[in-house]
């Protein structure tokens, strides 16, 4: 089982946005010396708590301060994006990376109704599905398009960056098996534990090869209080789309907002944050729990925290370097 990071860059209590930036590159390399095995982060437009609005730009930055890590995007959000240049984009990161670089592509618009407007308003309004457009991506890294011969994206595309989908949903485990690609569901945001395992057997039981990722919450807070005040921190509305899209936001004007400039359908649920919380054992034990039918290949942790310290603390307890101690301490080995 390996151990990787979703880092969403927040806003740091008592940073400002540099500051907060600057943490993102010391827990990358924090990371990497603790034997972690990727470091993505994350696309959020026109949101008030998190700055990683350029995963291309961060990704490449932070290839440029590691040397073994495998640093991806997680993931980039395709209905803003031409499907060309980003092959192009992480190519040539992968090439600078000499092969560490990841892709992951999401659904979600990954922030507000103004922002998407702003993002797509010089796209045709008439483009293809999600679907089609992840293939023809894909194509494009894998030099399989139809006008391969004439149309490349790098001169050399034998090592492309590897590629993940992000998901949440039985239909996009499904998908992605079908495309033989990896899939990373994002329990983080549908915390339904029976989704999770059929949604896993279905991917496992149809890909040829690939690897499959959770994505989770975690926290190491030993403290009653602390781990309620953690509780409450991260508190939010999630608005649903009827495609199976899904997007959080913190306050109910932020939902109230969102909904007012939208054109599409939306559901607004308040719900309390599912964050696996404890000490370094009591996680491990619950992880081990999730994995119960072995059909996760890793665990990607997000740290749902604006304190600089509990995100540090949480990747040192966790870190593959010290997972066989914490471990006998669980007593799951």
């Amino acid at each position: 089982m390996e151990f990787s990071i979703l880092n969403q860059s927040p806003i740091l209590k008592g940073h400002t946005v540099g500051e907060s930036l600057q943490n993102t590159i010391e827990l990358a390399v924090l990371a990497e010396n603790l034997g972690y095995k990727r470091f993505f982060v994350s696309e959020h437009h026109n949101l008030d708590t998190l700055i990683g609005t350029a995963p291309e730009v961060l990704v490449s930055h932070l290839a440029a301060h590691t040397r073994k890590i495998h640093i991806g995007a997680g993931g980039i959000m395709l209905s803003h994006h031409n499907p060309f240049h980003v092959a192009e984009q992480f190519q040539l990161i992968n090439h600078l990376a000499a092969g560490r670089v990841d892709l992951g592509i999401g659904k979600a618009p990954g922030g507000t109704p103004l922002a998407t407007k702003a993002l797509q308003c010089e796209l045709k309004e008439d483009r293809a599905p999600f679907n089609d457009r992840f293939i023809e991506l894909k194509k494009y890294l894998n030099s399989t398009h139809a006008d391969a011969e004439e149309l490349k994206i790098s001169p050399d595309t034998s090592n492309p960056p590897g590629l993940f989908l992000l998901g949440g949903s039985i239909e996009s485990a499904l998908f992605a098996a079908e495309e033989n690609v990896n899939y990373m569901f994002a329990h983080f945001i549908n915390n339904d534990v029976d989704l999770l395992d059929e949604a896993a057997m279905n991917y496992k039981n149809n890909v040829r090869r690939g690897r499959f990722i959770v994505a989770l919450s975690v926290l190491v807070i030993e403290e009653e209080a602390d781990r309620q005040a953690a509780i409450r921190e991260n508190e939010y509305y999630q608005l649903s789309f009827k495609d199976g899209r899904s997007l959080r936001v913190i306050t109910k004007a932020q939902a109230e907002n969102f909904v007012r400039n939208s054109d599409e359908e939306i559901e607004v649920t308040k719900k309390k944050p599912n964050i696996i919380m404890g000490s370094a054992g009591e996680v491990l034990k619950q992880l081990s729990k999730l994995n119960e039918n072995n059909y996760i290949d890793e665990f990607m942790f997000h740290l749902p925290s604006t304190d600089a310290d509990i995100r540090t603390r949480t990747i040192e307890a966790l870190a593959p370097v010290n997972t066989i101690h914490n471990r006998e301490k669980a007593g799951i080995i």
